[in-house]
């Protein structure tokens, strides 16, 4: 008898805990919390800046692993950053509805096998590489002042 009181006991508390925690709602629920621009290290703006104008709107989850990739930029090796600077501009000048089709292309990218993946990345560089830009030309050396 004693037993059962014990595990009636148990019974109730578990069901009121899962009952208190259904009444917070969704969003309160391990969210992570944002990360004022003005509290970020001096460094950290300045590898994020292509960032600042949109950074308060961030969830916090995405501000903390931009933050996490900027702690590393110093240790990065300089076509590694060249390139994290890219893509940092790249999806700052990206509208919301661009961004979140890039996170479903990477997503699905994801999920092929690791052959298929290579194969879509080399044709993605080779298209990319077609459509760059041509280098400037470089200016003509200007004549030699004529002498009388």
């Amino acid at each position: 008898m004693a037993q059962e009181r014990l595990g009636l006991r148990l019974l109730l508390g578990a069901l009121l805990a899962c009952v208190s925690l259904a009444a917070i709602p969704a969003e309160t629920k391990l969210k992570t919390p944002q990360t004022p621009w003005a509290s970020l290290p001096a460094e950290d703006r300045k590898v994020l800046a292509p960032l600042a104008p949109d950074w308060d709107k961030l969830p916090g989850y995405q501000q903390k692993r931009l933050m996490s990739a900027a702690s590393k930029y110093p240790q990065m090796r300089p076509i590694q950053q060249e390139r994290f600077q890219e893509r940092i501009r790249d999806w700052a000048a990206m509208t919301p509805e661009q961004r979140k089709a890039a996170r479903e292309t990477f997503q699905g990218m994801k999920k092929l096998p690791p052959a298929k993946q290579h194969e879509l990345r080399e044709r993605w560089l080779e298209r990319n590489a077609a459509q760059a830009p041509a280098p400037a030309p470089e200016p003509a050396p200007e004549p030699a002042p004529e002498s009388r």
